[in-house]
């Protein structure tokens, strides 16, 4: 199977779904305005999963792969949610397959879903979304005294994408807003109101037109509720 660009980032949710069940958890899609959103529901990973995500559309067919680095496995299972949200397609009907992997394992096949998308609004982006982890089984590594609002990046300056990990202590209405070093907004992400608890975005590091960032040093602001944090980011692609 031929895989070409990587297009990653992160939001929202929507209504008319198509469901498919197959390794693991459940696979369906939704429509929301123009935009085609996958959901891959219930996907059993390490507790302590590094996730990586790549989108690659070809024609009308698209291959989402979601894989587990290994990087600091924990001693237990549990499930997630990954939604993965992609703008700017041409009018038609799609099929979405999804993939998923654990460490150096080879991808295995989780499910396939369709969505009609029926007017191409702006250019071709992708985001995904990460749920904390849920109904876990094993033995969870203790986590450190909670600290309230927490962000970091968990990407290296050569990667393709940039992952940001956050932590909410409480429910709250979320933005994530990426700025360049001259201070000029060129990303901003309306997470809506989100669980507390361990949350992932992936940014493509396209800007909001869906252009290629150029390289340089970028600034993340997280601000949930009145709550703000800000962390810097290198973009070297």
């Amino acid at each position: 199977m031929k895989r070409s660009n990587i297009v990653l980032g992160v939001t929202a949710l929507l209504a008319t779904a198509i469901p498919a069940f197959a390794l693991s958890g459940k696979v369906w899609s939704e429509v929301e305005g123009n935009t085609g959103i996958v959901h891959h529901d219930d996907v059993y990973f390490n507790c302590c999963a590094d996730m990586a995500f790549e989108i690659v559309q070809e024609g009308k067919v698209i291959d989402i792969y979601e894989r587990d680095l290994g990087t600091h496995p924990c001693y237990c299972m549990c499930y997630y949610d990954f939604i993965h949200k992609i703008d700017g397609l041409a009018p038609g009907t799609y099929t979405a397959n999804v993939w998923e992997a654990s460490y150096d394992e080879e991808f295995k096949f989780a499910g396939t879903t369709t969505f009609t998308i029926k007017v191409q609004t702006g250019s071709f982006s992708t985001t995904t979304l990460m749920s904390e982890c849920h109904n876990s089984e094993g033995v969870e590594e203790p986590r450190a005294p909670d600290e309230g609002l927490t962000l970091e990046s968990l990407s290296a300056p050569s990667e393709t994408y940039a992952r940001i990990s956050y932590h909410l202590p409480h429910d709250a209405e979320t933005v994530l807003e990426i700025f360049d070093a001259a201070g000029n907004r060129v990303r901003i992400l309306d997470l809506g109101d989100q669980a507390a608890g361990e949350h992932l975005v992936v940014w493509d590091t396209r800007n909001q037109a869906g252009q290629q960032v150029s390289r340089g040093i970028y600034f993340v602001r997280l601000q949930a509720d009145s709550d703000i944090r800000t962390l810097s980011l290198v973009v070297l692609r």
